[in-house]
């Protein structure tokens, strides 16, 4: 069984919305590193927005996927998400 790791959480995103990785990400930007986690946070989410339905999808996606490892209810894992939203959620277009 796969363990679901905040990469994983970005890169389901990046692949299903964007065709890309953290990886080849990287490869193309050297300069968002994760030396810089403040220039990476900024240039990385605004230039890999997504719609607010594709969110929406993403975060049930990954809601039901984190519950099903941990063996707990999706209510209890909503909240228990909470801090590793923020920092794997992608950011939405206006």
């Amino acid at each position: 069984m796969k363990t679901i790791t905040e990469d994983y959480c970005i890169n389901w995103w990046l692949e299903k919305y964007h065709g890309t990785n953290l990886d080849e990400v990287f490869k193309l930007h050297p300069d968002w590193t994760y030396d810089n986690p403040e220039y990476r946070a900024n240039m990385f989410y605004s230039s890999y927005q997504v719609t607010q339905d594709q969110h929406d999808e993403w975060y049930d996606a990954i809601i039901s996927e984190l519950s099903k490892e941990h063996k707990t209810s999706k209510k209890r894992m909503k909240r228990d998400f909470v801090f590793s939203y923020l920092n794997t959620a992608p950011m939405v277009k206006l």
